[in-house]
């Protein structure tokens, strides 16, 4: 029944946020909307299966929300983003559940926690 899922993140500034994913986290824009001048600008940003969708409306929620993202390979990841200089908020290790995890946070306090399971 259910397909997929889609997390939005409220951000002050959805372009800033959009080349954050994009440039360091190795996303792609699929789509921004701004119906008129002025606008708040909503976007979404996607890489492999995942999407975020970025939003400057006031009503799409608050800022600095935690996401767990599932990925095949956590360490491999963690080394790919701090090869490009992006700041982690929690260091690769080993958690308690059986996962290896890190996470980042965007610019405007949303935390992603990737992960995947442990080795061994």
């Amino acid at each position: 029944m259910f397909q997929s899922t889609i997390s939005m993140l409220r951000v002050a500034d959805a372009r800033k946020s959009g080349e954050f994913y994009c440039s360091l986290l190795g996303f792609s824009k699929s789509w921004e909307f701004c119906d008129e001048e002025g606008c708040p600008i909503f976007l979404e940003v996607t890489r492999d299966n995942v999407s975020f969708h970025l939003s400057e409306h006031e009503g799409d929620g608050p800022m600095g929300l935690q996401v767990y993202v599932n990925v095949a390979d956590a360490p491999a990841l963690h080394e790919e983003v701090t090869s490009r200089d992006v700041s982690l908020h929690e260091p690769l290790h080993d958690a308690e559940w059986g996962h290896t995890v890190f996470s980042i946070m965007d610019p405007d306090g949303n935390t992603l926690r990737f992960g995947s399971p442990s080795v061994g």
